[in-house]
Parts: structure tokens; C-alpha cells; sequence
């Protein structure tokens, strides 16, 4: 009976704990914006530009497509690679339906007054002192921020979808190949993650939570994939090598797409929504 009545506090003091970590190590991170121009320059710059951000997760993909030693290695990495983009895209979709789900502002966002309706009531969120980095992009997002300017995006960062799209694509290659594994898992870490934290875009429990879903989504893809549907993955595999400039082409298509978050593949899948719906209309 003790017990039972002490867990939903011990409950609410853990979750207490875990947010104050949460926002000290946000913090912590955020305390290297707004105090160089070039600083803050440099991390835009890797955080907006496709290439830079994740050229290196694309290389590394296309490098141990091909980087297999035989026809044996080469065929294995390849129904590793197949499977981490199946699951790549489950990850993400996952991703944006949770965010879409959670009300949870970017910590940039939280910077403000807003607020959330709780029941029948509007509560004042907690602020979050964060600081704004110095380049011009920045600047213009922290301006259009006090003018009351919020993009719907802004408003779901849990679980961060960058998390979770590049940290399965780099396991996946960690799979296939150690070495560029632990390549691109570094940068994913540092360069793409790291930003997005310094930049206070996402909290390290949006991206925890982003890595999760990565994890267990790939892992129970791969395991589902390899066993049950293994002939499919030999005979794609056979076919990428029989087809050898085809699929270079294709592998070329999908390294380009994973260097820039499958946002050119969304948006025709929105487009294809879009005609669907105003073909439904006229024929209504």
C-alpha cells in the first residue's frame, strides 16, 4: 500500500530530474552560440547546407556499397544497406508523426512567452534562456521570432527526425562496415546533432529520443528482413550486381536523398497527395 503510494511520486520526481538534466545540458551546449560571429557561421553553415551537413554520411554510404572485397562482402553490405533505407524511412516517418502528436516547441521557440491549453485553461510554459547565434540566418529567424512569426515545424521537436534518419542510416553503414560505421557516426554526433543543440533547435532528450526510435526501428527491420524475407534482399542484390550502372545510378539518386533528408522525395510524395486529392474533387 506504501509502495503503491509512493510510486506516482517517485515517478514525478524522476521525470523532474530528467528535465532539469535535460535543460542544464541544453544550456551547457547553447553557452557556445552568440559569442562569435565565425563560430556561429561555421555551425549555420554545416546545420543549412545539404553537402556539408551530410556529404560525409552519403560518401560513406556509396563507400561501403562498394567497398566489399568480394562478391560474397559486397553482397552482404548490400542487404545490410537495403534494409537500413526500408527501416530509414519507417524511422522518419515515425518521427513526424511524433512531432506532429507532441506539442513541444524548439527550446529557440520556448526562448519566448507562449503558451499551452491545459484542459479549458492557457498555461504559461517554462522560458528557456537560450542564446541566439550570430549569423545572418539566425539573426533573421530570432527576429521573425519576435515579430510572432513561428513556422508550424518549430512547434514539434520531439523526437528530432534528424536524429533519427541519420543516426539509422550510420548504423546501418556501421553494419556493413565498421570503419565508415564509426565515421559516421562521429559526424552524425558531432557535426549534425551537435549543431542542432547548439543552435538550441533540439533538446538532448529530443535527440535521445530520436536515436531511440532509430535503434529499435532498425533493429527489429533488419532482423524481420533478413529472416523472413531474405530471398527478396538476395535476389535485389544479384540484380544491383548483374545491373551494375543502373543501380550505380540508383545508388547515386539515394546517397544524394540521404544527404538531404529524402526532402526532395517528400515533397513529390506531397505533390503526388495533392494531385490525388484535386483529381478526387473534380471527379466529385
Amino acid at each position: 500500500m506504501v509502495l503503491s503510494a509512493l510510486m506516482p511520486l517517485f515517478l514525478i520526481s524522476s521525470v523532474d530530474r530528467l528535465s532539469d538534466l535535460n535543460d542544464q545540458l541544453l544550456l551547457l551546449l547553447n553557452s557556445a552560440a552568440g559569442r562569435s560571429w565565425l563560430f556561429d557561421s561555421l555551425v549555420a553553415f554545416f546545420l543549412d547546407n545539404d553537402l556539408a551537413k551530410a556529404g560525409v554520411i552519403g560518401c560513406c554510404f556509396l563507400a561501403a556499397w562498394y567497398g566489399g572485397k568480394s562478391s560474397n562482402s559486397t553482397n552482404a553490405r548490400r542487404k545490410i544497406l537495403i534494409t537500413t533505407l526500408v527501416a530509414a524511412v519507417c524511422v522518419i516517418t515515425t518521427t513526424k508523426v511524433l512531432s506532429k502528436t507532441i506539442f513541444l516547441p524548439r527550446p529557440e521557440i520556448q526562448s519566448q512567452k507562449i503558451y499551452r491549453l491545459d484542459g479549458d485553461q492557457l498555461v504559461e510554459m517554462k522560458r528557456m534562456p537560450v542564446r541566439f547565434m550570430l549569423d545572418e540566418e539566425s539573426q533573421k529567424s530570432y527576429h521573425a521570432l519576435l515579430n510572432g512569426d513561428v513556422e508550424t515545424n518549430d512547434l514539434g521537436s520531439f523526437p528530432s527526425d534528424h536524429a533519427g534518419f541519420f543516426i539509422a542510416i550510420s548504423l546501418g553503414i556501421w553494419l556493413a562496415s565498421r570503419r565508415l560505421g564509426w565515421l559516421a557516426l562521429g559526424w552524425t554526433a558531432i557535426v549534425i546533432l551537435g549543431g542542432k543543440m547548439i543552435s538550441a533547435q533540439h533538446t538532448p532528450l529530443d535527440i535521445a529520443a530520436g536515436a531511440g526510435v532509430a535503434i529499435v526501428e532498425l533493429s527489429a527491420i533488419q532482423y524481420v528482413l533478413r529472416k523472413r524475407f531474405n530471398g527478396i534482399l538476395e535476389r535485389l542484390t544479384s540484380l544491383t550486381l548483374r545491373y551494375s550502372a543502373l543501380s550505380s545510378a540508383i545508388v547515386f539518386l539515394v546517397a544524394f536523398e540521404v544527404s538531404s533528408t529524402m526532402i526532395h522525395i517528400r515533397a513529390f510524395l506531397g505533390l503526388l497527395a495533392a494531385m490525388r486529392r484535386h483529381v478526387l474533387l473534380g471527379m466529385g
